[in-house]
């Protein structure tokens, strides 16, 4: 059996097993399950925002009916990364259950931030982004419950700190005798190219000489974990397994030199103390600190503490940073850490608009190994033609959507919560998403809507004193939107397929009025002014599309009515968003298609 067929058979078992589980209680499965689950998020917006999602799932009995899920929210003001919300979430379990946490088993899914690389999960969050499975279609977060669910037996009480933008694809095998070390550390290994190794973490294994490739699961030591090491420092520190040709188990094959990667990690009741004990010391959390950055590069027999001075990877280094990450060095070093090395497993990391197309559209593997569909709880109708097949093999990705039946989606296209009553046709490498057309409450009406190649589009209801406006961004899929330059240079920033400058020239802007209410010093595609608000999904769609048709053909001539209505940034809207008008609108499509399917 090929390695695609054996992790594919695996996760299928694994899938069947959690969709029974979906609706009953969270231990009338075939092992237990988690005793709570945790949810980190940003702001208190984005909390009230995942709240509303949780308690819709419940009502539709798409989760474990007793299953805690606790969401716990990052205090205001400057970003404390994954490694802060892990310190305030524990302290947080803490007061909740006191002497009983050490009785849990938790997962812990890191899901706040802004989602800048991939805008369409911007408001509602990536663990709640749309997945091809299951009708009606999974998100992200049913994903995280079922594929983490195996190694719940496996471990003692403690905490699975995972994100909310990865997948793991693996096959256990059927040799279960192995389990978690109950103290320390133990990290999750996968066998990847070393090209994987450059952007994530890798392990220096301790005995790779006697490593067994061919058993699934082992328990290894590690020395010391690297983060996004250059080639040079994974051969120096003895990372790198060599060779022309490694074959794994599971039938995975991997040219070249590897190295063993991260994904998720666990550790035991004896680190949740430490870490608890950290936060008390540390006081309230006022600096940026990486949960696989600061604690895992903290522990192995070789750590140093010559990390804290890389500080590359923090978006903002603050007065006290590395005094912080000195602190947290000294309160983890000498702590265990141990390896759970996958040999029949692959990390995808699935968080950008790029890999979410690929792996939707592209990656048959993967999604064979995740019985992934093309055509996933859609209502196709008919506009005055026969009605075609649904979506084929050929086509592109369609999720929870109403759409005509004459649609053309291209191969590499992905559409999520749209709603269109005239015929879509779509370009190569985009995405729409939450966007709707209804001929009837268009003053432009058209017979077909046209979305050009590598665009990106997603429509954000937000509240304008309290009356409720829609705002449709549009991006190239290859526009960087953290990507910062000086105010002195917004001029130059690329968006779309030409400068911001040339943009505004096509449109009769100024580059000035899209960034007056800037105060810093640095400015970027994520708070730039550039999209307006209209009174309705539908024309704001419209005028959207219009803007984003006439500057990509880049024709000097007449220019496209733009509406005199102020203009928003993304920042803007996630200050502004209207999440129960997003959800309202959602939830109307899942009544629409559902019906249809009943009456199919």
């Amino acid at each position: 059996m090929s390695e695609s067929d054996r992790i594919s058979s695996y996760m299928l078992g694994l899938m069947q097993q959690y969709k029974v589980l979906r609706g009953k209680n969270k231990d009338s499965g075939p092992r237990p399950f988690w005793d709570v689950v945790v949810i980190t998020t940003l702001d208190e917006a984005q909390r009230m925002a995942f709240q509303l999602q949780i308690d819709e799932k419940h009502r539709r009995n798409e989760l474990p009916l007793d299953l805690p899920i606790l969401i716990i929210t990052d205090p205001p003001g400057i970003r404390i990364g994954n490694g802060g919300s892990t310190l305030i979430a524990l302290t947080y379990l803490e007061k909740e259950y006191g002497d009983k946490l050490s009785n849990k088993k938790v997962l812990l899914i890191h899901a706040g931030g802004w989602s800048q690389r991939m805008p369409s999960a911007s408001a509602l969050g990536k663990i709640f982004s749309a997945l091809p499975h299951g009708q009606p279609i999974y998100q992200m977060l049913d994903f995280k419950l079922a594929l983490y669910w195996p190694f719940v037996s496996k471990m003692e009480p403690g905490v699975l700190l995972t994100c909310a933008d990865d997948f793991l694809v693996f096959d256990l095998g059927k040799d279960s005798d192995w389990s978690f070390p109950a103290n320390g550390f133990t990290a999750l290994a996968h066998p990847s190219p070393m090209a994987v190794g450059r952007t994530h973490g890798v392990y220096v294994l301790a005995n790779p000489d006697i490593l067994d490739k061919q058993k699934p699961v082992v328990i290894a030591e590690c020395l010391e974990v690297l983060q996004k090491p250059s080639d040079e420092r994974m051969r120096n520190r003895g990372a790198i397994l060599s060779g022309k040709k490694h074959v794994f188990a599971g039938g995975i094959e991997l040219d070249g030199d590897v190295v063993y990667t991260d994904s998720c990690f666990y550790f035991g009741s004896d680190v949740v103390k430490k870490l608890i004990d950290l936060k008390k010391e540390l006081g309230s959390t006022e600096h940026e600190i990486d949960a696989y950055g600061d604690f895992m590069q903290a522990v192995g027999l070789r750590a140093s503490s010559d990390y804290i001075h890389l500080t590359s990877n923090i978006s903002q280094v603050t007065p006290g940073l590395l005094q912080t990450r000195q602190q947290v060095f000294d309160h983890l070093k000498g702590t265990d850490i141990h390896l759970l090395i996958l040999n029949a497993s692959k990390f995808i990391h699935i968080g950008t608009t790029k890999e979410y197309i690929y792996h939707l559209c592209h990656d048959k593997q993967f999604q064979s190994q995740m019985a992934f569909s093309k055509d996933v709880f859609n209502l196709w109708t008919e506009v005055h033609t026969a009605k075609r097949p649904k979506v084929d093999a050929r086509d592109g990705c369609v999720m929870h959507s109403v759409l005509p039946s004459t649609s053309t989606v291209s191969s590499s296209a992905v559409i999520e919560y749209c709603h269109f009553d005239v015929r879509l046709v779509t370009g190569d490498n985009t995405i729409t998403s939450n966007c709707q057309y209804l001929s009837d409450m268009s003053k432009h009406c058209t017979e077909v809507i046209t979305i050009p190649e590598d665009c990106f589009l997603h429509t954000v209801p937000i509240s304008v004193d309290g009356v409720t406006k829609y705002v449709t961004v549009f991006f190239h899929v290859d526009n960087d939107l953290k990507k910062s330059v000086s105010i002195d240079k917004v001029r130059d920033i690329p968006f779309l397929t030409m400068t911001l400058q040339r943009f505004c020239d096509l449109l009769g802007w100024k580059v000035d009025d899209l960034s007056k209410e800037q105060n810093g010093a640095k400015i970027n595609l994520w708070m730039l002014k550039l999209f307006p608000a209209l009174e309705s999904m539908t024309t704001s769609f419209h005028q959207s599309l219009s803007m984003l048709q006439t500057t990509l053909t880049q024709a000097d001539g007449p220019r496209p009515a733009v509406c005199s209505s102020p203009l928003y940034a993304m920042a803007d809207l996630l200050r502004m968003k209207d999440v129960s008008a997003m959800l309202r609108y959602r939830h109307d499509l899942f009544e629409m298609i559902e019906t249809g399917v009943k009456i199919c």
